[in-house]
């Protein structure tokens, strides 16, 4: 068992190394402008189940570089998903989406539903469930600190009350993140039918690169929901989740 785990850990850092090499072979392609070179090399890492927002942001850009904006668009999605701070990401998708066929309106948020989203942006999930954790330990330890002090303070409340309020933020992201599934068109236009039949009614029409929420599936028909609101149902060939 021990030979097995010892194995494992070296496939494992080989693995890792032997990326970190094409990865900085791929970011060269793309500094001497061999985009289709530096994708193969990137897509090559996305295959081995390895990830991280500067490689889907490097991807996204050589794919914005050789007019594919639909995969542009979602890699940098991917990009934002780990890391939703990301600034350059968040303006080259701008870019993006202001030349693709459909502009979608977003229905403004309330007031304090808005800035509550904007507060769980701060961080990505992985750093509140840290900051989460390292308050529990502060709170604790101060808590058993003070049980050798005379005089004592609420410190260790108030710490263990914002922990609280913070793992209640993460059970928050973690659901949003588990039912909010989204989307992005892969197919030049798509017709949107009122129910799950090539027989039903033609609503409308979405063309390539335009991200939709997946609300529903049934067989090979997904229903999906637009930022505007409206909603209708697709085939699932049409599109590739985020």
């Amino acid at each position: 068992m021990k030979k097995i785990s010892q194995l494992l850990t070296f496939l494992i850092s080989f693995n890792c190394l032997a990326s970190d090499s094409i990865f900085n072979s791929a970011n060269n392609d793309y500094s001497n402008q061999n985009y289709k070179q530096a994708i193969e090399k990137y897509e090559l890492i996305v295959t081995n189940n390895l990830e991280s927002s500067e490689l889907y942001y490097n991807l996204a850009n050589s794919y914005f570089k050789t007019n594919k904006n639909h995969l542009a668009i979602y890699y940098y999605e991917k990009a934002l998903k780990i890391n939703p701070n990301f600034l350059d990401a968040i303006e080259n998708l701008e870019i993006c989406n202001s030349q693709i066929t459909d502009k979608i309106e977003k229905i403004p948020e309330l007031f304090f539903i808005s800035i509550f989203n904007d507060f769980q942006k701060i961080l990505s999930l992985k750093n509140w469930i840290v900051l989460t954790v390292i308050l529990i330990w502060l709170a604790i330890l101060i808590f058993v600190f003070n049980l050798f002090r005379e005089k004592k303070n609420n410190f260790p409340l108030l710490l263990t009350i914002i922990s609280f309020c913070f793992f209640l933020l993460c059970v928050s992201i973690n659901n949003k993140y588990k039912t909010n599934k989204f989307a992005i068109i892969f197919s030049p236009k798509v017709e949107v039918m009122s129910a799950p039949s090539k027989q039903s009614t033609e609503l409308f029409n979405l063309h390539i690169g335009t991200k939709v929420k997946i609300s529903d599936s049934i067989n090979n028909w997904i229903n999906i929901v637009l930022e505007n609101g409206k909603k209708g149902w697709i085939l699932k060939e049409n599109i590739k989740e985020i």
